[in-house]
């Protein structure tokens, strides 16, 4: 099908703050819209894809249950091993909605609207899951050399590690210990782009950097206590879980 563009301007990143936003469509699929602009975060670096609608100009609502970046550009710089640049976004639809699809064309004018909380919790179980990988990095380097995968949801974290040795019960305990300091402390969150690269993103905490593309929250107050699990996946491979008791996501905020 005919698209007008093939380039999504990522909304998220340059306006952090909102959940709205006017956009055009520049693709239709058999399951999924393009839009010009998005408000809404694509599945990336382990977090969950944000949820919300599609309004068309007559009111009804489209609801799309996943967000992809598709055809990105490889960039080659430090501490970004893997990513891509530009590319297009799509909005996975409900199936129960995908007859809506008959109505809309390209070029049509339409809104986005992402849910505020679900943005709210992931962003908070983002910067949480930074702070158990900080101390992880204090405690077992060699965990932190050893990533292989990460997965963010509502409310809770994790991270896969190849290692040689398993992590005792003291180190988790440690790790936990190291993880909740920052949090008592309420330190400032901040996040902010390559100079070069609005996608290549950084997230930094009392002068520790990340290189990270997801969403946030302003402070390490809101994450609440961090509960820490640890589960070997067989030989030489662990697991470290993480929830977040009374944490207090404000969808009026969702990322500084």
């Amino acid at each position: 099908m005919f698209s007008l563009s093939r380039k999504t301007r990522k909304l998220y990143y340059e306006n952090p703050d909102a959940s709205e936003c006017a956009a055009k469509v520049t693709r239709i699929n058999a399951n999924n819209v393009e839009l010009d602009a998005t408000v809404a975060y694509p599945e990336g670096g382990g977090q969950e894809a944000d949820h919300g609608v599609i309004v068309l100009d007559d009111g009804r609502e489209i609801r799309f249950v996943d967000v992809r970046k598709m055809y990105g550009n490889p960039i080659h710089i430090p501490a970004f091993p893997d990513i891509q640049v530009d590319g297009i976004i799509e909005h996975v639809i409900h199936e129960d909605d995908l007859a809506l699809l008959r109505d809309v064309n390209i070029g049509a004018e339409v809104s986005v609207r992402i849910d505020r909380l679900r943005r709210a919790q992931l962003s908070l179980s983002h910067t949480g899951s930074h702070l158990l990988y900080l101390a992880v990095a204090d405690i077992r380097p060699d965990a932190v050399a050893g990533t292989i995968g990460c997965h963010i949801k509502v409310n809770a974290a994790r991270f896969d590690f190849a290692v040689e040795n398993r992590f005792a019960l003291d180190e988790v305990e440690e790790i936990a210990r190291i993880a909740n300091a920052y949090v008592a402390r309420g330190s400032e969150v901040k996040v902010y782009p390559h100079p070069d690269y609005m996608d290549a993103r950084y997230w930094e905490c009392e002068g520790r950097v990340i290189a990270c593309g997801g969403t946030h929250i302003a402070s390490t107050a809101p994450v609440g206590q961090i509960r820490v699990h640890r589960k070997s996946l067989g030989r030489g491979k662990e697991r470290l879980s993480c929830e977040f008791i009374g944490s207090s996501p404000n969808p009026a905020v969702f990322q500084r």
